[in-house]
């Protein structure tokens, strides 16, 4: 079975954003478009959260030596809040 991308999931999102501003869905559909778009945009965050753990940041070191360091994104607790509300 092949892995859904962080793409895939993103044109999922984008469509159903699109779908929901059209307003031409009934109630009913446009609730199944919602939670299916919310769903997908909690798959990009959960692969946006894979990658970031991977990421590493090249240092040098006053002696000249090179060592790596994990990644701390500025504004961590921006994303966070807003998955929180997701």
């Amino acid at each position: 079975m092949k892995k859904e991308t962080f793409e895939t999931y993103l044109a999922q999102v984008e469509a159903a954003v699109k779908s929901l501003e059209g307003g031409k869905l009934q109630l009913e559909e446009s609730i199944e478009k919602y939670e299916s778009g919310i769903k997908a945009l909690r798959q990009c965050y959960t692969i946006l959260d894979q990658a970031e753990k991977k990421i590493q940041l090249l240092v040098k070191e006053k002696d000249g030596s090179l060592t790596t360091k994990d990644f701390e994104p500025a504004g961590e607790e921006k994303l966070s809040k807003k998955k929180a509300e997701a």
